[in-house]
């Protein structure tokens, strides 16, 4: 999947590494990381990079739905698929939160779950 680039919006530093160390490696990905909503809004406005998917914690300190909103609002990222990866259950979330979007739970199969996802749907 060379080429193919992720964003990965993460508050906690080590889950952010683990998570873009195994998609650089595994599925060859190149991953640009914010470190939370305000970071990631900056970096879209502001750079405007090409990403083909994100993966979004959505229970940040800041931000964290509104990465989404922006992401489905802006005509370059509209189509952009949306993972979101996080330590609630799916049936803590608001299901129009997840509307359109993959739900992988924090747990010790997450990271196949990702690859699973990813692969499909970067093909």
């Amino acid at each position: 999947m060379k080429g193919k680039r992720i964003l990965l919006v993460e508050d906690n530093p080590e889950i952010r590494q683990v998570v873009k160390t195994f998609l650089e490696q595994v599925l060859e990905v190149e991953v640009i990381e914010a470190k939370d909503g305000v970071e990631a809004l900056m970096l879209l406005r502001n750079k405007k990079p090409e990403i083909h998917a994100a993966i979004l914690d959505i229970m940040m300190r800041s931000h964290g739905g509104t990465v989404r909103d922006f992401l489905k609002k802006n005509p370059q990222y509209k189509d952009v698929p949306i993972i979101y990866h996080t330590g609630l259950e799916e049936e803590q979330l608001d299901k129009r939160i997840l509307e359109g979007a993959y739900f992988v739970h924090k747990n010790g199969q997450s990271m196949f779950k990702l690859k699973e996802i990813l692969t499909k749907i970067l093909r």
